[in-house]
């Protein structure tokens, strides 16, 4: 396990929150902040869903949000955001390689990476390592 998640290892979310995380560091990535509105059409969900989960990972010092405002990402939140998605490409970097349809793989590869745990992610990591074609 490499530093940065390690540094993450000890911050539990849960999966809605995960996916908050996920896609605030998307809207970052493509318009340097994410509006609360953006966040609501890309998870499908009400305002006030959004509205509690950036209150939650404020609290958690995950997030920087100030109600109607756009809300970024804190430094622990983009290490949270990284580890999941080194988590992703893991699962999905597996999953191809044992044939899985790539349409299939990009769908159990998000559902897989809430859910397993760390040590699996780790061992898998570890195989893909050692068997790279």
């Amino acid at each position: 396990m490499n530093k940065k998640d390690s540094e993450s290892k000890n911050i539990e979310l849960t999966q809605a929150l995960e996916m908050y995380v996920k896609t605030i560091h998307e809207l970052e990535s493509e318009f340097g902040a994410a509006a609360p509105s953006d966040i609501a059409a890309r998870l499908q969900v009400r305002a006030p869903s959004v509205t509690s989960a950036l209150q939650k990972l404020d609290s958690l010092g995950m997030a920087k949000y100030h109600r109607y405002q756009h809300v970024n990402l804190t430094e622990k939140g983009k290490k949270v955001a990284e580890m999941l998605g080194r988590r992703h490409r893991t699962l999905l970097d597996f999953l191809l390689l044992i044939g899985v349809d790539e349409e299939i793989a990009l769908s159990d590869a998000c559902e897989i990476e809430h859910v397993v745990h760390r040590q699996t992610i780790d061992r898998i990591a570890r195989y893909l390592e050692k068997n790279a074609v």
